[in-house]
């Protein structure tokens, strides 16, 4: 029979740590859901150093989506540090074509049917530091779940 020990006070044991781990990737929907094809990306902008600056990051989809793949949905997920005001797009084909993220992040059908093998870009924009220092840099994730293209099925 195997003893177990007392743990430290405040320290964590593996098992509690791979739970909680879980329970924030899930929350955040940070990976593909099981049985979709998806592509996720991370990146960090270049430091925004004025109100009104923008910084657009593309999130690239990698190699292996197969031509012709279309959207199905996208989540996008932004986070930075101090009280700045700042605005995020979520935008596809460049910059012309974007929804706003209100909050922290956007699940949405807004690029459905679009083409999944180009990037995605997010573009942050400062509109009040409210004492928050310079430069800023955000943190995004975005998740791209596609499908084969109309008339284009294949068994899996």
């Amino acid at each position: 029979m195997t003893r177990l020990r007392p743990s430290k006070p405040g320290s964590v044991s593996r098992p509690a740590l791979a739970v909680a781990l879980f329970a924030v990737a899930y929350a955040s929907h940070a990976w593909a859901e099981p049985g979709k094809r998806a592509w996720t990306a991370a990146a960090v902008s270049s430091g925004l150093h004025s109100v009104g600056q923008a910084a657009t990051v593309a999130y690239n989809p990698g190699p292996r989506i197969p031509a012709g793949s279309v959207i199905t949905k996208v989540y996008a997920n932004r986070d930075y540090a101090g009280q700045a005001d700042v605005q995020s797009s979520l935008c596809w084909g460049g910059t012309q074509r974007c929804v706003d993220i209100v909050g922290r992040s956007i699940n949405t059908p807004a690029f459905n049917g679009l083409e999944a093998g180009g990037p995605i870009y997010l573009v942050h924009r400062v509109h009040a530091w409210h004492g928050s220092h310079q430069p800023l840099y955000v943190k995004g994730n975005v998740t791209v779940w596609y499908d084969d293209a109309p008339g284009q099925r294949q068994s899996r």
